[in-house]
This record gives structure tokens, sequence and C-alpha cells, in this order.
């Protein structure tokens, strides 16, 4: 499920230009379309799912906690935004957003995300604030009652609305309200195994008849549990007849995450736009455009791993 949620996060991210209105392909937006409700909630989904099987249930210290995902996630935040400043301030001519030569505006992009140059690492923010709750989720899951109450406010507070507020956006705070209900699916669906509840053919077809009507009529929230049930259950199928699909890359999801932003450009800036541009091969490249998303990490990941130094594995968000 985890692989094929980075397969739509790489698929959402493709931007080869049509030159002849200059923006970008409406096919490549089609392609991706049909998983808008449910590419992001499924993604965070899955860290509130590891996060209860690999932490909670075993009942992990909260400082421990906080120093590993210190280092899973901050050290590679940090690092990244390093590399992406500086690749856009080099290639300012190539890039949509603008980037000038200022220390303080290199600080502030780690602050404020919106028209930042590392706008998209927004969601790394999002996670570790997610992790700083840690300690209320364990008061949370030690009572059925406190569960109930706790699923109740997640989906009250999605509704909330604090746009008007965007100038204290301080580290994407003000969108948690949007993420913390489909994260803390993951902890229950854990906590109840409510997994055993969805496997079948039959109930696979019944969550994707829902998650279409809900697309459809624009209901994002039940569009989103609704996904992330029909993820759980389609792929646990799946999971009989192919229990190697997406191996290949599987591992290092975080991995394309964090870098494919720097292999996708270079297909659609430099093969694309400059070189080779012919609408005729407009699918070939966004195959190329998404493989590049895909396997350039993971042989960066595989070359980093061998790394005898720490820190430069952390930086890459390895072990």
């Amino acid at each position: 499920m985890r692989g094929f949620t980075i397969l739509l996060v790489v698929m959402y991210h493709v931007q080869l230009i049509d030159k002849t209105t200059g923006e970008c392909h409406a096919l490549c937006n089609a392609i991706s379309h049909p998983f808008d409700y449910l590419r992001m909630p499924v993604f965070i989904f899955s860290s509130g799912f590891l996060l209860y099987v690999t932490r909670i249930s075993r009942r992990v210290g909260v400082s421990d906690l906080y120093k590993e995902k210190f280092e899973r996630i901050v050290i590679p935040f940090i690092f990244f935004g390093i590399v992406y400043y500086a690749i856009k301030m080099l290639f300012s001519s190539f890039v949509k957003t603008q980037v000038e030569a200022s220390f303080t505006d290199f600080l502030l992009s780690y602050v404020f995300f919106s028209n930042s140059p590392i706008a998209h690492l927004w969601y790394l923010a999002t996670l570790f604030s997610l992790m700083l709750l840690y300690p209320l989720f364990v008061y949370v899951f030690k009572s059925n009652v406190r569960i109930l109450l706790f699923g109740i406010i997640s989906v009250v507070i999605y509704f909330f609305d604090f746009s008007i507020l965007e100038d204290y956006n301080y580290f994407n705070i003000l969108y948690l309200n949007k993420y913390i209900v489909f994260f803390y699916v993951g902890m229950v669906v854990v906590h109840y195994k409510l997994y055993d509840y969805l496997q079948g053919y039959i109930k696979t077809i019944l969550l994707l008849a829902l998650y279409v009507v809900s697309f459809l009529l624009e209901i994002r929230l039940l569009a989103g549990i609704s996904g992330i049930f029909l993820f759980i259950s389609l792929f646990m199928l799946i999971d009989q007849y192919v229990p190697k699909l997406f191996s290949s890359y599987r591992n290092y999801i975080y991995q394309i995450y964090l870098m494919s932003f720097i292999f996708q450009p270079f297909v659609e800036l430099i093969l694309w736009k400059t070189l080779f541009y012919n609408e005729n091969l407009l699918m070939l490249f966004y195959v190329i455009n998404v493989a590049f998303g895909i396997y350039g990490p993971v042989l960066v990941s595989k070359l980093i791993e061998r790394v005898p130094y720490r820190m430069v594995r952390l930086c890459f968000g390895l072990k």
C-alpha cells in the first residue's frame, strides 16, 4: 500500500509542459486526479499506522521517540532544505519559484512554506508536529472512551478553516487539523485490528463504490477515510497473489519523497522541454518521468547506505 501511495505522489508531481499553452499537459493532471482525495490521507495514515505498530504498542518512551524522530525527520528536513534552496538558487532561470541569495529568506523558507523554495517539504514539518503529540496518543489509547472522544474531536476540527491566519502559519501548523484525523485512523486501525474486517472481494467493491460516490460528491473527509479502507482491503487481496509488488522500491518511499523533486524536474526541464520535446512522445516521457522520480532516489539511497558515516546516512533518512 505504501509502495503504491508513493507512486501516486510521484505521478501527482509530473509536470510536462505543453509549449502551446505554457502549462502542464492536461493529461498529466487527468491521470492522477481520481486519487486526489486519498493520496495524502493514505500517505499520512501509513505513518500513524506504523507509529502505533512500532512505538505505541511497544511502549517506547517519549524521550527515545523524540530523539529518533529528530534524527529521522528533522535532520533530512534541514539537509534537503539546503539542497533544494541551493538548486533553485543556481538554476533560478529554469524553476518556477525564484530564489535570491538571502540568508534571511533561506531561514524563513523553513518556517513558511507558501511559495517557498522548499514548499514540498511541508510534509516533514507536519509529520514532526504529529510526532510531538506522541504523549497524547499514548494517553488516549489507554481507554476506549478516550479513543472515541479524540476521534470525534479530530473529525470536528477537520472542518475548521484557519486560512484567515495564514500570516501565522508557522511550520504549516494551521493545516495540521486536515491531516491528524487520517494519522489517528492509522493508529485506530491497528489498535482494534480493523483490517481483519476489510478482507474479501465484496468489501473491496463496496469500499470502491463508497470512494467513487464521495469523490464525485466532493466529500473529502469521507473520500479520504473510505479510500484508506479501500486500499487496505485491495492490497490485502493483491498480496495473496503478488506479495512482491513494488518490492523494487517500497523500502525507500521516504527517500523517494525526499529526492524525487530533483530527478523529475531533470526530465521535465532538460529532457522534455529542452532536448526532446515531441507531443507524440508525451506518454513515453510521462513514464520516464515517473521512473526517474522513483528509481533515481532508490539508486542514490543504495549508494548512501554504503557510506560508513552515520550522519551522512541520516541526512538521507537512512539508518
